[in-house]
């Protein structure tokens, strides 16, 4: 998982830094550090007792759960592997290059957008900048 996420944003001139992780017993067996070191990342451990943390994450799984399972639950009695996995490759293409987010950093764009967006010519945002006082103006940075 952690080199095909590495060469996924390498791909869109990213470069995988730390990987945040749960204290789950697969995160902290070796196989998984070494993957992480072997890609040239860190690995973080988020501390226990705070949600916060590792929000995103359970809302992901959340949006997931109601807008992917369910429906693909809803129209078999005993869905299959082939259908769930079809269905769950459809609504990942859908929430990553279609549906918008509403999150403080998206600005109503899909998570692909700003992945891809990382290349030479695409807009960048400084440290300080506020998302709500900044115009994104295309082959430029933007601007606050």
């Amino acid at each position: 998982m952690v080199r095909r996420v590495a060469s996924d944003l390498a791909a869109a001139g990213w470069k995988l830094k730390a990987v945040s992780t749960d204290n789950g017993g697969e995160f902290r067996a070796e196989p998984f550090a070494r993957s992480v070191s072997g890609v040239g990342a860190k690995q973080r451990f988020i501390r226990a007792g705070r949600p916060q943390t590792n929000g995103a994450v359970e809302r992901v799984h959340r949006t997931i759960l109601e807008e992917g399972w369910r429906p693909s639950f809803a129209r078999a009695l005993v869905p299959r592997y082939t259908a769930l996995r079809r269905d769950l490759d459809a609504y990942l293409s859908y929430y990553n290059y279609e549906r918008a987010h509403t999150g403080r950093r998206d600005l109503g764009r899909p998570p692909a957008e700003l992945v891809y967006g990382a290349r030479e010519d695409a807009p960048t945002m400084s440290r300080d900048c506020r998302v709500n006082s900044c115009a994104l103006q295309p082959k430029r940075a933007l601007t606050c």
